[in-house]
């Protein structure tokens, strides 16, 4: 399986320490992945990771998008790259995963809700944002997955993962 991961946020803070986690612990299960970030400290610290490719560093999701390789499935870390998740299943067929963090929508713009809808799974921390998201929408398909220092929490990523490919992306039967 070969991921693909974009993280546009500005600062490196706690949040992207979860993030190169992740990222760590799915190369130790063997996993192919390329991520694509904005933050310079945090590409650094992912380079260091054995057999992750590191693109270069963007500022824009549709830098992110023009520059992500053909895979798998890409795993979306913030709402700056949710467009690229869009743009990459709308006009490659390539399945994401969003993370959701942060204080729940209340109510979502059109392109927001664009991007909800057209991830084949949507990853949040904790029950009550589940909550939140399936009262917003109940057709979302959330998953609630501890951050990475979870015991487990790699393999619950990994079950997304392979659950979200069998989903029908756009482009394909299934999806309209």
């Amino acid at each position: 399986m070969q991921i693909g991961h974009i993280n546009l946020a500005k600062s490196f803070n706690g949040t992207g320490e979860h993030f190169v986690s992740l990222v760590e612990s799915l190369q130790h299960e063997g996993i192919d992945q390329h991520v694509i970030v904005r933050n310079m400290t945090l590409a650094k610290r992912l380079s260091a990771v054995e057999e992750v490719v590191v693109g270069p560093v963007v500022r824009s999701a549709i830098s992110a998008y023009c520059l992500m390789p053909r895979l798998d499935l890409v795993h979306i870390h913030d709402s700056n790259a949710a467009q690229a998740g869009l743009l990459l299943t709308l006009t490659r067929s390539i399945p994401f995963v969003l993370t959701h963090r942060g204080s729940p929508p209340t109510k979502l713009n059109p392109l927001a809700l664009a991007v909800y809808h057209r991830a084949t799974s949507i990853i949040c921390n904790d029950e009550s944002d589940l909550a939140v998201l399936h009262h917003l929408d109940p057709l979302l398909r959330v998953h609630v997955v501890p951050d990475i220092e979870h015991s487990g929490s790699a393999q619950q990523h990994l079950r997304v993962y392979q659950n979200s490919q069998s989903i029908p992306t756009a482009g394909s039967s299934g999806i309209q």
